[in-house]
C-alpha cells in the first residue's frame, strides 16, 4: 500500500540511515531501498542525498516528508474512526514524556484506559530535550508531557501542573535545612546533573560570572533512577522538580528545597495534545486519562509534601 512507503520515508529520514530505518522497522534493508529508489522514480526527483554515513533529506525529501506525516496521521485517524463507528476503539497513541512522568503519571493513565479500551496501545518516548524538541518540531506524538514550551504550536495544552524546580538531597546534608538556595550555595558541594541540564544552563552561567562558583558535577546521567540513588547515596545534591520524587520525599528520604533563583523559581508542565488529532477516538481518551491522572498527581504531591505545587489548568476531553 501507499502507506507502507510513506513509513519507510519517514523512518528513513527520521533515522537518517536506509539501514537503521529498516532495522526499526524489521524489514530487510533492500526492501527500504527498493521502496524509496522506485518513490524517487515515480515522483522524477532524488528524495534523500545519499553518504557514506548515511542519508540527508534533499529539497524534495523534505516537501515528500511533510506530505508523508500529513498522509499517516489522516490515514490513522480514519482507521480508528471506522473502528469506533462499530464500537471497537483501537489504535496507537504516541506519546513523549520527560522522565519524571514515566515514574507515575503516564503509566496510571494507560494502566486506567486499558481497562476500559484494552485495544488501544501506546508508543511511548522517554524525552531527553534535544529529543523532545525534534520531535514536537515534527509534530509526530500525539501526546506529550512536557515542560511547557510556547513554540508547540500544533498543540493545545490540556492540563498544566504548576511546580518549583529545586535542590533535592538527604535529610542529613548540610543545606538541608535552608528555606531556598542560590546555585552558588549548592555549588559548593559536589552534585549530581542531567547530561544535558538545559533548565539551569542560562541561570548557572549568569550567576556563576558574577560569583566565579562552578559546579562540581560527581554524577552525570540521563538516567532518573541512577540520579535518584545516587542523591539517595549521598554522592550530591541533584536539581529537579518535586515530580519524580514524590515517594521518596512522602518518606522522609529526600528533602527538596527550591531554588532562589527567579528564573528557576517556577516550572510548568504540561498536557500537550495534538489540535488536528484531538477528535481521534483514541487519541481522545487517553488525553481524558492523562488529565485525570495530572489532577490526581496534582492532589498528591500538595498534600504529600512541604513544597508549593498547584494544577493550574485540567480541562475535561470529550471522547
Amino acid at each position: 500500500m501507499h502507506a507502507v512507503v510513506l513509513r519507510y520515508l519517514d523512518a528513513v529520514a527520521r533515522l537518517g540511515s536506509i539501514r537503521r530505518a529498516a532495522e526499526s522497522l524489521n524489514v530487510a534493508s533492500s526492501a527500504v531501498n527498493r521502496q524509496i529508489l522506485k518513490l524517487e522514480a515515480e515522483i522524477g526527483a532524488p528524495l534523500f542525498e545519499r553518504r557514506g554515513n548515511g542519508v540527508r533529506l534533499t529539497a524534495a525529501g523534505e516537501h515528500m516528508l511533510r506530505h508523508s506525516r500529513a498522509t499517516l496521521a489522516d490515514w490513522s485517524k480514519t482507521c480508528a474512526e471506522i473502528a469506533a463507528l462499530s464500537g471497537d476503539i483501537r489504535g496507537e497513541v504516541r506519546l513523549i514524556s520527560i522522565p519524571s512522568l514515566l515514574v507515575s503519571v503516564v503509566p496510571q493513565a494507560i494502566a486506567a484506559l486499558a481497562k476500559r479500551h484494552p485495544n488501544i496501545s501506546f508508543r511511548v518516548v522517554d524525552a531527553d530535550p534535544d529529543v523532545h524538541v525534534a520531535e514536537m518540531r515534527a509534530a509526530r506524538p500525539d501526546i506529550a508531557t512536557l515542560f511547557i514550551d510556547r513554540r508547540h504550536r500544533h498543540y493545545e495544552i490540556l492540563a498544566r501542573l504548576h511546580l518549583q524546580l529545586g535542590a533535592i538531597m538527604r535529610p542529613d546534608h548540610p543545606l538541608a535545612g535552608s528555606s531556598s538556595l542560590t546555585l552558588t550555595q549548592c555549588a559548593a558541594h559536589p552534585v549530581v546533573m542531567l547530561n544535558d541540564p538545559w533548565l539551569l544552563d542560562a541561570a548557572s552561567e549568569t550567576e556563576f560570572i558574577r560569583s566565579g562558583a562552578q559546579f562540581n558535577a560527581r554524577v552525570k546521567s540521563n538516567s532518573l533512577v541512577l540520579m535518584k540513588q545516587a542523591i539517595r547515596d549521598g554522592l550530591g545534591i541533584g536539581f529537579f522538580t518535586p515530580t519524580g520524587f514524590v515517594d521518596e520525599l512522602a518518606r522522609g528520604e529526600l528533602i527538596h528545597v527550591p531554588l532562589a533563583e527567579p528564573g528557576l523559581a517556577n516550572s510548568e508542565i504540561g498536557l500537550l495534545v495534538h489540535r488536528e488529532r484531538l477528535s481521534t477516538a483514541p487519541i481522545s481518551l487517553a488525553a481524558s486519562a492523562l488529565a485525570e491522572a495530572f489532577e490526581d498527581f496534582g492532589a498528591r504531591l500538595a498534600e504529600s509534601a512541604p513544597f508549593r505545587t498547584r494544577t493550574i489548568e485540567s480541562r475535561a476531553v470529550n471522547a
